[in-house]
């Protein structure tokens, strides 16, 4: 049983008076957002500065899961009322900035849409579908709890409303200390080939287990890790073996912060005592990475005469360097199945118990499905 499932039977719809009342107290906490100076937040020429066209379509693919065409104000025009139900004030850059600031910045005190996505997600047990556009996540949350979906309203309403009728108490953001060589478990969202991987190539994988750091949420299941093909090697005459070289990058958190990530000691050990199952190909792979005859290979580094990952294979990687991050102080209420988390540290980590993963839910055929990686954000 999922911590959230027993919080969840306990809810009921609330008066159409109450949601009013809500609503407007969003718009409120929203435009106060508006007040707080913009940051960059897309990094595009030697300045350092986005331009108005790839903000604007980070913020359609965040929204969207996909960028929309047409012309720029329109587009813009478009997304606010999608959001808000109204035009923003200010010039085209101040719009943008303030609606980036708002989807995947936010403040302590109100933390950004995506942050407040994510929990719904994870008050009903839903693994965080961060690859799908927020549209699309909110239709799906209020099918499931709803039977109907709010259309008409704006977008940040509805996900207030979906808050709301879970958890009471106001949402705020808490920072906590991740240690460094904090084990990830991981799976593979979708294959990775030796004979058509290419150098560059995007990995994109996604935690099997919500992690936290003294009842802080961090990161709950289904959040994206982000990986590269750093080289690729066919297989080739006198058994030479295939190879592929993977960098990996960082993880994403609640907070929208890239937390960075690589092999080491700590996740190889719990690579090498994991009895569970890792999915479609039956591979595990960790920090050193199981494979070929001679055992462990450290550095990324996957050998064989086919070199072929599996969609839901599972990985072991670890955090570098000690981080501070943003998450959501998990209300005690909510704290009762301690198996949903993954240990602070793997240093004598005993053995997992063996269990079945399958691989997380993926968009069907048509649906948007691309979400790019929110950047840093430095937490002073």
């Amino acid at each position: 049983m999922k911590m959230q499932s027993a919080f969840l039977g306990k809810t009921r719809k609330a008066p159409l008076v109450f949601w009013s009342i809500l609503s407007f107290l969003s718009f409120l906490l929203l435009f106060s957002l508006f007040l707080i100076p913009s940051q960059p937040v897309l990094a595009a020429d030697g300045n350092g500065q986005a331009t108005s066209m790839q903000m604007m379509e980070r913020a359609e693919t965040i929204v969207y899961g996909e960028p929309n065409r047409g012309g720029l104000i329109e587009r813009l025009n478009s997304l606010e009322r999608e959001l808000f139900g109204r035009d923003l004030p200010g010039s085209v850059s101040e719009r943008h900035a303030a609606i980036l600031n708002f989807l995947e910045v936010g403040t302590p005190d109100q933390p950004p849409m995506l942050f407040r996505l994510g929990i719904v997600e994870w008050l009903i047990g839903e693994p965080v579908q961060a690859r799908m556009g927020a549209l699309q996540r909110v239709e799906r949350l209020e099918n499931e709890l709803d039977g109907t979906m709010q259309y008409g309203r704006p977008l940040a309403m509805r996900i207030e409303r979906l808050l709301g009728s879970l958890l009471p108490e106001r949402i705020t953001s808490q920072e906590a200390i991740l240690p460094t060589a904090t084990v990830l478990q991981a799976q593979f969202l979708e294959e990775v080939r030796n004979a058509s991987a290419r150098s560059g190539d995007r990995i994109i994988m996604a935690l099997t287990n919500d992690l936290l750091v003294n009842n802080v949420l961090i990161a709950p299941r289904g959040s994206l890790i982000d990986a590269s093909v750093r080289s690729v090697r066919s297989p080739g005459l006198f058994g030479r073996r295939g190879r592929i070289n993977i960098d990996f990058h960082a993880l994403l958190t609640l907070g929208a912060q890239g937390v960075p990530v690589t092999e080491g000691e700590a996740s190889g050990r719990a690579a090498a005592g994991w009895t569970g199952t890792a999915g479609a190909g039956g591979v595990a792979l960790g920090g050193a990475l199981l494979a070929g005859p001679f055992g462990l290979v450290f550095g990324g580094l996957i050998r064989g005469d086919a070199v072929n990952i599996n969609q839901g294979d599972i990985m072991f990687l670890e955090t570098y360097g000690d981080v501070r991050v943003l998450g959501f102080a998990v209300p005690s209420n909510l704290r009762i199945d301690p198996r949903a988390t993954v240990r602070e540290t793997a240093v004598d980590a005993p053995p997992q118990p063996q269990q079945q993963y399958q691989p997380l839910p993926q968009p069907q055929v048509g649906e948007r499905e691309i979400i790019l990686l929110p950047p840093e954000h430095q937490i002073n």
